[in-house]
């Protein structure tokens, strides 16, 4: 039940961190160096956003259980946090800014709010997994 509740607060939260990060207060900040790239409004895919982050949330939530050992869940949650962000944020912006003729500077702002978000779902995703029961 937890995998099903995690899934889902974990996954809305990725989104609409997304969409208020990316789509409200970077929107313009971002859009000199990435809108050649950009769908259109009416072309985006907001389905796949979504699934994106219930994907994810999904992952982390099984990567989490498998790693935690014990311990409270706000200090395993950071500890995951730091790992999952920088396995997930710093291959991103290197490997985007090699391929794509984009500013480091906004690769940069990328990674660090993409690692942020990461950081964020994972301790949440280890708040609601909670402790483990000791078994005698």
């Amino acid at each position: 039940m937890k995998l099903i509740i995690s899934t889902v607060v974990v996954g809305v939260v990725l989104f609409l961190l997304g969409w208020l990060i990316y789509g409200v207060l970077l929107l313009e900040y971002l859009k000199p160096y990435y809108g050649f790239l950009w769908r259109s409004e009416t072309d985006m895919k907001i389905w796949a956003y979504a699934l994106s982050s219930i994907v994810q949330a999904f992952m982390l939530y099984l990567i989490y259980s498998k790693g935690y050992k014990g311990g409270a869940p706000i200090a395993e949650g950071i500890r995951f946090g730091i790992y999952m962000s920088i396995f997930w944020g710093l291959p991103f912006a290197l490997g985007f800014w090699a391929g794509v003729k984009v500013s480091y500077k906004a690769v940069a702002v990328d990674a660090i709010v993409g690692m942020a978000m990461m950081f964020i779902a994972c301790i949440l995703t280890a708040v609601i997994y909670g402790k483990q029961q000791k078994t005698a």
